[in-house]
């Protein structure tokens, strides 16, 4: 396979254990270790809380779809925490650009039976 951050190919070690599980792998070893993942929370008054996730706290100038599986734990994690027939998910590159967009964020706080989860790439709190 070719990792999607430095664009070497990897192989996969296959065992009995793994033969049959489908996973996909995006990123080689070397970039799991360059590139951590620190999954950081923050809820932010708009017109109503918004329960803002992130994956890193810095910014990694990387495809952000190398990142897919550090983002479907993350998911998983937001999903068992909340009710999903009472969240609006919203998914932003960085923390910035959802407050650029304030004004959608409090259009939606208009729905006052909504729970707002923002999921992020980075953020620098």
């Amino acid at each position: 396979m070719r990792c999607l951050a430095c664009k070497k190919l990897f192989r996969v070690k296959t065992t009995w254990e793994n033969l049959f599980v489908e996973k996909n792998y995006y990123l080689c070893d070397e970039c799991i270790k360059k590139y951590p993942a620190k999954y950081t929370y923050v809820a932010v008054p708009f017109n109503s809380l918004v329960h803002v996730f992130s994956v890193f706290d810095t910014y990694f100038d990387v495809n952000p779809i190398s990142f897919l599986l550090e983002r479907k734990v993350l998911m998983e994690l937001i999903m068992t925490k909340f009710d999903l027939n009472k969240v609006i998910f919203l998914y932003y590159d960085s923390f910035d650009d959802l407050k650029k967009d304030e004004e959608n964020i409090n259009l939606l706080s208009l729905f006052k039976l909504k729970i707002i989860a923002v999921v992020t790439y980075y953020s620098k709190f």
